[in-house]
């Protein structure tokens, strides 16, 4: 089953889940109300409800500046993390990457770094996002440079079949214990699967 089709299932309220998009996918950014409401395409009173209802769960912030009400995700949730995974799964590169797959050919994992998913400074050289599969590079590089101006910054990212990810971790590949010594995040697959490749 599709991640959007299983969120649908899961979230009760649309709006949440839409905002849930917005707020972790951008973990960085703040967002005052009305914006909210525009970049969700949902009532204002809606809107305001499930930002009410988030910040009693502890997942976001608020704070006034001048006459506006800001939020943004709160990074010392034991949420995050887990919130920054279905963000990112849910809209963004990684939902084509999911959407996409016929095309694309099969993909078997994709893991973003931990300072890609959050929008920490990281250093240029860093590898963003690993994608292991048998996989058409021309589309890959074609959804990779829509994200990267939706991000406003160039992304890093290593593509490799089975074959080559496994004798890489065998060989203890710089690159990819560095990556993996990062803690980064599944978004398509899980860390189980990686010892079974």
């Amino acid at each position: 089953m599709k991640i959007q089709t299983s969120l649908k299932h899961l979230f009760v309220s649309q709006t949440r889940l839409k905002l849930i998009n917005i707020l972790f996918y951008n973990p960085q950014d703040i967002f005052y109300v009305r914006q909210l409401v525009r970049l969700t395409d949902e009532e204002i009173n809606s809107v305001r409800r499930e930002l009410a209802n988030m910040q009693k769960s502890g997942v976001i912030n608020s704070e006034w500046r001048g006459n506006r009400l800001y939020y943004w995700a709160d990074k010392q949730s034991s949420l995050f993390f887990n919130l920054l995974a279905i963000a990112n799964q849910s809209s963004g590169l990684g939902l084509k990457l999911q959407n996409k797959n016929e095309t694309l050919g099969t993909i078997k994992l994709v893991f973003y770094s931990n300072k890609f998913i959050t929008g920490d400074k990281r250093n240029p050289d860093d590898i963003d996002l690993i994608i292991v599969g048998d996989v058409s590079l021309r589309e890959i590089d074609s959804f990779i440079k829509q994200e990267e101006q939706t991000r406003g910054h160039e992304i890093n990212y290593m593509v490799m079949g089975k074959g080559e990810f496994r004798l890489r971790r065998q060989k203890r590949d710089q690159f990819i214990v560095d990556f993996f010594l990062g803690s980064p995040i599944a978004i398509i697959g899980n860390q189980s699967e990686i010892s079974s490749l």
